[in-house]
């Protein structure tokens, strides 16, 4: 009876011993996330191929028509130049008084243009006198914190149009809310205000429920959270923008391709401040990005036909 005793404790002694020696969780590094991106983002350009070949058929390919399309989608989905950056410079007073501010990681001073119908969304950009002045996609009017850079309307996370921010981007919930007259650098995740967006857990399936949730306004814990907002001086906002992964096939000349292969496609909250407005209706905002991380994928049910 001993013998059985002292077997069943030594037994349990030693089984504790290696359930309590787990290694520890390891955790991926910088070049292993970017790794696992580029292998999501060739499943998602696979699935989206596939769902092409069931509603498309074959086409012949001329190599002119090839390089035709490779042109337009570097138009379409190309960054703006240095000189064309300039243009849409914050004013140097402003670079110079949140300048401190700007020195913290994640921040930046950007300049929205009013939007007057510049950017169509298609390969070039409305010629007005005006429209001139911005002959990249977005007009100027349009930028996103996930590649902190302008993009055209579809893949932006930020819309400056008819003095309000709007998300108006493909597979994306952009969720917003005005926090006041409250100062940026004490806005973080703790905020008041910052719990519905802190708390919601996007999935695939609620997709578009939020999207219609969030046209019509979602009071909680006295704010409202909507897919825009007005503009307003001196004022402060937070904005989360769910950009889905997933597939937003395209047309270019006649060949077919996934836009999303030219963005970054991230859930990020970030909270921003109107700083000034000039005379033209251009606004200049002071952002910081509070999180960012992996978004949701969608299913192809939900795949942008737009």
């Amino acid at each position: 009876m001993k013998k059985i005793c002292l077997t069943l404790l030594f037994g349990f002694f030693f089984f504790n011993l290696s359930a309590n020696a787990q290694p520890p969780v390891r955790t991926e590094t910088a070049a292993e996330v970017n790794q696992r991106w580029a292998r999501e983002r060739q499943a998602a350009r696979n699935e989206a191929d596939e769902l092409l070949k069931k509603i498309t058929p074959a086409p012949v390919i001329s190599p002119q028509r090839k390089i035709a399309s490779e042109r337009s989608r570097n138009l379409l989905y190309r960054y703006p130049t240095s000189e064309e950056l300039k243009v849409i410079s914050p004013d140097g007073e402003d670079q110079v008084k949140y300048a401190e501010f700007l020195h913290q990681p994640d921040t930046g001073l950007i300049k929205l243009a009013a939007d007057v119908g510049c950017d169509d969304s298609k390969i070039v950009v409305v010629a007005t006198p005006r429209c001139f002045k911005y002959l990249f996609p977005g007009a100027g009017s349009a930028y996103s914190f996930r590649t902190e850079n302008y993009r055209l309307r579809r893949l932006a996370d930020i819309v400056y149009t008819d003095n309000s921010f709007q998300a108006t981007g493909v597979l994306l919930n952009g969720i917003f809310v005005k926090l006041g007259d409250v100062p940026l650098e004490k806005v973080n995740l703790q905020t008041r205000g910052l719990q519905f967006l802190t708390n919601l857990k996007p999935t695939a399936d609620k997709y578009q429920e939020l999207e219609r949730q969030l046209s019509k306004g979602i009071d909680f814990d006295g704010f409202q959270y909507r897919r825009n907002v007005r503009a307003a001086e001196n004022t402060t906002y937070v904005l989360r923008s769910i950009a889905y992964r997933g597939s937003s096939p395209r047309n270019a000349e006649g060949i077919f391709f996934d836009e999303f292969e030219f963005d970054k496609r991230l859930d990020v909250i970030v909270a921003f401040r109107l700083v000034s407005k000039d005379a033209d209706g251009n606004v200049t905002i002071l952002w910081k990005k509070l999180l960012q991380k992996d978004s949701p994928k969608l299913s192809g049910k939900h795949i942008s036909k737009k």
